[in-house]
């Protein structure tokens, strides 16, 4: 079976570089460009990676890695990406533009300011977070935003917010802050995480979405406010279960009623 490399836009790129950064997503990013170019300025995390250097690389990372490859303008990367597609690479992405395009979207992560309330503030402190940088993870890859929506505290969140966090990073389990402000039952904060664009069918380590978990634990008030937004009831975990098919309550039950067979 042959294997191919996928181009990706600078946003898209930067999406998954930016989950490298907080620890929840394995990747090797690697520039190609020269060494002075290199040296000069580089993103975070990447590697300089000559054709001298590729035989080496190919022979010590494993192939399950998922592979990013920038150079100047996003032609020579094409080259190095088909090249560890040969080698059967299953997740190999170009980044279009290159350096050039990539950098921009790439700003420095959003701090606490000295306009934060004084809860936000506190909150940082409690939880050991960077105060110059609010999308870093604590335990369990938990940032700010995601241990606000578990804790249900939607103000902070809707703070947090307002200083742009990611909210399109995950933590260990695959899971993003929408499915903990499913946990602490926060229709609110559901609500406003759903406004703010998060992913509302994000699927965990297992497969599970949102949708998922509040049918399994009989949130159904959460699930409806999920439906309303239009998730998407039809996804199967990795098991090949349906929410219908995990759900605990026979109001769950209702509200999926037209996704049964």
């Amino acid at each position: 079976m042959t294997t191919s490399f996928q181009r990706i836009s600078p946003a898209h790129a930067a999406d998954h570089i930016r989950r490298l950064h907080a620890g929840v997503r394995a990747l090797a990013l690697f520039d190609t460009r020269d060494e002075q170019s290199y040296s000069q300025g580089h993103i975070k995390g990447a590697d300089h990676l000559s054709e001298q250097d590729f035989s080496y690389v190919v022979s010590t990372l494993p192939k399950h890695i998922p592979v990013m490859i920038y150079c100047y303008h996003g032609n020579a990367s094409q080259v190095y990406a088909n090249m560890f597609a040969d080698f059967r690479y299953t997740e190999v992405y170009s980044v279009d533009g290159g350096y050039e395009a990539l950098a921009p979207v790439l700003p420095e992560p959003p701090a606490l300011g000295a306009d934060a309330s004084p809860e936000l503030t506190a909150f940082i402190e409690e939880h050991h977070f960077e105060a110059n940088n609010l999308n870093s993870p604590w335990h369990h890859a938990l940032t700010p935003l995601m241990r606000a929506a578990l804790s249900g505290r939607d103000d902070l969140a809707a703070e947090l917010l307002t200083y742009g966090v990611n909210i399109h990073l995950r933590n260990s389990d695959g899971n993003n802050a929408l499915w903990l402000a499913c946990v602490s039952g926060s229709a609110a904060l559901v609500q406003r995480l759903i406004d703010a664009g998060i992913d509302l069918d994000n699927r965990n380590l297992t497969g599970a979405t949102a949708l998922m978990y509040t049918a399994s634990s009989g949130k159904h008030e959460m699930m409806k406010i999920l439906l309303d937004n239009g998730a998407d009831p039809f996804i199967r975990t990795d098991d090949d279960y349906l929410a219908v098919e995990l759900a605990a309550t026979e109001e769950c039950l209702q509200l999926l009623r037209h996704t049964a067979n």
